[in-house]
């Protein structure tokens, strides 16, 4: 607390000064005015707990001091100290608050007991300011929340409108005549998932903030509001419920924040127009189609409407997927990973002669590949994913290669299971996997696993038809690519996090394998 005394006689601010116990209430700064214009300076710089005034001064009397700070300073405590009983002293220190009124000569046991009352006080309320703050805090927090869970109820139909009006309204200015509504949908899935990385694969962080700069944009017209939906395979909803005919240039300006802000733009599914708030599920529902139903190899749009005749042909579309699955049974059953990669060609080049793919269709034929795989070994982890560039556009050849390295990877490993040296090598390379950032050497790893160097080197190769050594250095390549895409971590600290101590031979190392420096490799 701080202490001010205001009074154009020094012995009665020394008095003051002299009888109060400060340091009983950990008080140390004490300051002194000789008028109200000299208070109001020190009140603004230094805001003061307590306040001890004077009525009759030059320049600013106490009572336009009193009534100053009940307009400017409404939580500092006021005590009066004048010579005077007339009323017209009296009154205002009533009306604007004090909380005792000490006549002159001052009573040491009165100025005592009404400090002490002060300082009681303006602690029991600093108290109280501060539960306040921090349960509007919790509040302010929760408060996104909560209605992330409405919103996303209500969209999906388990919401009631009728019950929600009142609040919306006050909320986020919902128009009580609005009558027509749209929704878009987004899913941070799509475009590889670039942004995610942003945000170190925290997907209510990019969530939130994506939902954030979304109504940055409505905000201004109060024409509707972004959230985080709580429905599968939608992570941003935005519920347009005025100017519906806007919305589209509406999610152009968003693409355009997040290019600017982040390098990435989002697809987004959109609804046609529906009567509000009946319409308000099938909006959704269209939204989420447009977006399952977007053609892959579309790449001149990011807003994907939502179309009748898309959804009926759906069946057609599959046939593009389902026509080369069983050629790609058989050479999984084979474990012939030649001819494997030859499949996957051949069926990458069925695919690209398509006019029309859609991430529906592809999530499909995922799972198909995946229960394939898993009939031949159940207890392999299998997981397939789209593959897009660097400007966020599907790409059939990439997803072709990541498939190859995926099905090789998966049946290598169910060969690796298979004997004692592969089972020695798949222990091997766990061992690196969760310890690539120690010093790693040949004879380190020969002694863990009772081995000789020359032994693990030639079983290594053997079984995985790679060295060991490359190994090691492909993934602390590796980790290191993530560190330096998503973190300000300086080299020499990312060269110790991988595993090297010196930051100019990591740099060495890391050029050899990339073709780049890590400072290149940063900046692109």
């Amino acid at each position: 607390m701080k202490v001010l005394i205001v009074d154009d006689e020094k012995h009665v601010r020394e008095a003051v000064r002299y009888f109060v116990p400060w340091e009983k209430h950990g008080i140390k700064d004490i300051y002194e005015a000789t008028n109200g214009q000299e208070a109001i300076a020190i009140i603004l710089e230094q805001q003061p707990a307590i306040v001890f005034t004077d009525m009759r001064m030059p320049l600013v009397d106490g009572a336009e001091l009193l009534e100053w700070l009940h307009g400017h300073a409404p939580h500092t405590k006021t005590i009066v100290i004048s010579g005077y009983q007339d009323f017209n002293y009296v009154k205002p220190a009533i009306v604007y608050g004090g909380m005792d009124y000490l006549l002159k000569p001052l009573n040491s046991r009165q100025l005592i007991e009404a400090a002490e009352r002060a300082f009681q006080l303006w602690q029991e309320e600093k108290r109280e300011r501060e539960r306040v703050c921090r349960q509007n805090i919790q509040l302010n927090v929760l408060r996104p929340l909560y209605w992330d869970k409405v919103l996303s109820d209500l969209v999906s139909g388990n919401a009631s409108f009728p019950e929600l009006e009142v609040s919306l309204s006050a909320e986020f200015g919902m128009s009580r005549k609005a009558d027509r509504c749209r929704v878009a949908v987004c899913s941070l899935q799509a475009g590889g998932c670039r942004l995610l990385q942003r945000f170190q694969g925290d997907v209510q962080l990019a969530s939130f903030v994506l939902a954030n700069v979304c109504n940055e944009i409505m905000a201004p017209h109060r024409s509707g509001y972004a959230f985080r939906c709580w429905q599968t395979g939608v992570d941003i909803a935005i519920l347009s419920w005025d100017g519906v005919d806007k919305i589209e240039q509406q999610l152009h300006q968003m693409n355009e924040s997040f290019q600017r802000v982040y390098g990435v733009q989002m697809e987004f599914g959109l609804s046609r127009v529906h009567a509000f708030p009946q319409g308000l599920q099938a909006a959704f529902e269209q939204a989420r189609q447009g977006l399952s139903e977007r053609n892959l190899l579309h790449k001149e749009g990011r807003i994907h409407l939502f179309r009748e005749a898309a959804r009926a042909s759906g069946s057609e579309k599959d046939c593009a997927f389902q026509a080369p699955l069983e050629p790609l049974r058989i050479a999984l059953l084979s474990g012939d990973p030649e001819r494997m990669g030859r499949t996957v060609d051949e069926w990458a080049q069925h695919l690209s002669a398509r006019t029309t793919l859609t991430e529906a269709g592809f999530n499909r034929l995922h799972e198909d590949l995946r229960s394939v795989f898993l009939r031949r070994n159940p207890e392999e982890e299998v997981h397939f994913e789209l593959c897009y560039d660097e400007q966020g556009w599907f790409s059939l050849e990439g997803w072709r290669e990541q498939l190859k390295a995926q099905l090789l990877r998966l049946t290598k490993e169910s060969r690796l299971t298979q004997t004692p040296d592969s089972r020695l090598v798949l222990e091997i390379r766990d061992y690196l996997d969760q310890n690539y950032h120690q010093e790693m050497t040949l004879q380190h790893i020969a002694e863990r696993f009772f081995v000789s160097r020359e032994n693990i080197s030639r079983k290594y190769k053997q079984v995985t038809e790679e060295n060991l050594s490359d190994y090691l250095t492909r993934l602390r390549i590796s980790k290191a690519k993530l560190l330096l895409q998503n973190t300000e971590l300086r080299l020499a600290q990312i060269a110790e996090l991988v595993g090297y101590e010196d930051e100019k031979y990591f740099s060495r190392v890391f050029k050899k394998a990339t073709g780049q420096t890590p400072r290149d490799s940063r900046k692109g």
